[in-house]
């Protein structure tokens, strides 16, 4: 197998050191010539002339007595085109890495929505789509406010969107329906949206978004880390602070708030 990829690898450096070859002797060569031939002829440039430099001096190019110029434009070429063949194998290592990583980081989202939630783990069908009334309910927004601030004042967690309460994997095409930019950048835009407008923008910062593909169908992660500060939603009139306790978020009074607080900082 190593052998098998070090051959592979040497092909790729020959092919790219082969073809800077060819770019490097029978184009550049030739065009540099010609380029030279008007620089020091200080002659009019026209197509017709043009094109009778670039016929003669072409085939000029080719001769004995313009091997060292082709042979350094040649040594050149293999050059850059092994320094293009290398790059291209790290490109390819690398983009295979990534691919790995996404493979296991999708397993280890599946593995997670199999376990069920917990006190870092949170299921939403969706932001936007109520699957009850089978339309379009901004108030699911509120709840996704109050989840992410719940695992923001506690010790952070995963909010797993596209998932319904019972694991059963939903998607996220009906919220994409419901949304101006149908797709995964648009959908991103409007849960940090969310996040801005009812916790502050300062919030954006401690969530980060992802989407894995489970089952065929889309879902959203939004890993969420604890803040070291108080974090509230802010609901128009109201601004409530919300914590995260075993498989559920609850808010907290003034004083319930408070107490916390001062158990935290203990």
């Amino acid at each position: 197998m190593k052998v098998k990829r070090t051959t592979s690898k040497i092909g790729t450096i020959f092919i790219h050191a082969l073809v800077g070859t060819g770019i490097f002797y029978f184009l550049v060569h030739p065009f540099t010539m010609v380029l030279y031939w008007f620089e020091f002829s200080n002659t009019t440039i026209s197509f017709s002339l043009f094109r009778e430099v670039l016929q003669e001096r072409f085939l000029e190019s080719f001769t004995l007595d313009m091997r060292g110029m082709g042979g350094l434009l040649a040594l050149l070429g293999v050059l850059l085109g092994t320094i293009s063949g290398l790059f291209w194998i790290s490109l390819k290592k690398k983009n295979e890495l990534i691919g790995t990583q996404q493979r296991l980081l999708q397993q280890d989202i599946a593995a997670l929505i199999n376990a069920g939630e917990n006190e870092r783990v949170e299921f939403k069908s969706s932001i936007r789509y109520d699957y009850f009334r089978k339309t379009t309910n901004r108030e699911l927004e509120l709840a996704i406010a109050k989840t992410i601030v719940g695992f923001m004042n506690a010790e952070g967690g995963k909010l797993i969107i596209g998932v319904d309460d019972d694991g059963s994997v939903l998607g996220l095409e009906k919220d994409f329906k419901t949304l101006k930019h149908k797709n995964r950048d648009g959908y991103q835009r409007e849960v940090y949206r969310i996040i801005s407008t009812q916790l502050g923008h300062e919030a954006c910062f401690s969530n980060h978004i992802s989407f894995y593909v489970v089952n065929e169908k889309e879902i959203c992660v939004i890993d969420i880390e604890p803040s070291k500060d108080p974090v509230y939603v802010n609901d128009g009139a109201d601004t409530t602070f919300y914590v995260r306790t075993g498989n559920a978020t609850y808010p907290l009074t003034v004083k319930e708030t408070v107490d916390y607080l001062k158990t935290q900082k203990t």
